[in-house]
């Protein structure tokens, strides 16, 4: 099984891209000419296929490839692409000429596990057999999530304090529950009356069955006595707090 590993977190820019790509504020991504609609997929644990449309809004031709992945991200956040486990996609190379809009079509692997699946598109421009004299063209790079979950799936936040491999006091947020969550801020509560809560400005996906190591600024502040992250659907409660170690 071959990994391949992309940047941390979900506002990463690769080539051009647009942040509503992966948050979602819009319904479809624009990155240059190119437009993808949806911005993610979302799918019930029972379904095997999906689709998607790119649109070229430019007067020349563009060719795309499109990749499927599996995904996961290690504790620091980083996200792990597997090539081998990942959805079959048709077609994986098109041609769209300007003003035109292809569909694409994913097929899933058959579903293993209680937990929600996680997946991604790379949809890369390729570049084009002859450019015009002079000038310079930036080829596009978008990556799209897929979800797949059971009925009733939602995530449960735990978390814990400890120390990196560098020795820095580090905030620990697991996702125990079988849905993924997407992260927009955390705030800390210090233990004690009367200390402030400290918020760790931060946007990333927690998969499900996933943990993520937040190193904290100060090396020996006060002891954390509460966690809420804030999400993309609101205020999330990180029970059953740990004690620090």
């Amino acid at each position: 099984m071959t990994i391949r590993r992309h940047g941390a977190g979900p506002g990463r820019v690769l080539a051009v891209m647009v942040g509503a790509l992966f948050w979602g504020i819009a319904p479809s991504a624009n990155a240059g000419a190119l437009r993808i609609l949806p911005v993610r997929i979302e799918m019930a644990a029972e379904k095997q296929f999906c689709s998607l449309t790119i649109a070229n809004d430019d007067k020349a031709p563009a060719t795309v490839q499109v990749r499927g992945f599996g995904w996961r991200k290690d504790a620091n956040g980083v996200d792990l692409l597997d090539p081998d486990g990942g959805p079959v996609v048709n077609p994986s190379i098109l041609s769209i000429p300007g003003g035109s809009s292809r569909l694409v079509r994913c097929s899933l692997p058959a579903r293993s596990g209680s937990r929600e699946e996680s997946y991604r598109l790379i949809i890369d421009e390729l570049p084009m057999a002859t450019v015009a004299p002079g000038t310079v063209r930036t080829l596009l790079r978008i990556s799209m999530p897929i979800f797949r979950a059971p009925s009733g799936a939602a995530p449960l936040l735990r978390w814990s304090v400890g120390k990196g491999a560098d020795g820095r006091r580090t905030l620990i947020l697991f996702n125990q529950g079988d849905r993924h969550v997407q992260v927009t801020a955390i705030d800390m509560t210090p233990a004690g009356a009367g200390g402030k809560v400290t918020r760790l400005d931060r946007g990333f996906y927690l998969l499900a069955g996933g943990r993520i190591d937040l190193p904290l600024e100060s090396p020996d502040g006060d002891a954390i006595s509460g966690v809420q992250v804030e999400t993309a659907t609101g205020p999330l409660a990180a029970s059953t707090a740990v004690a620090e170690r």
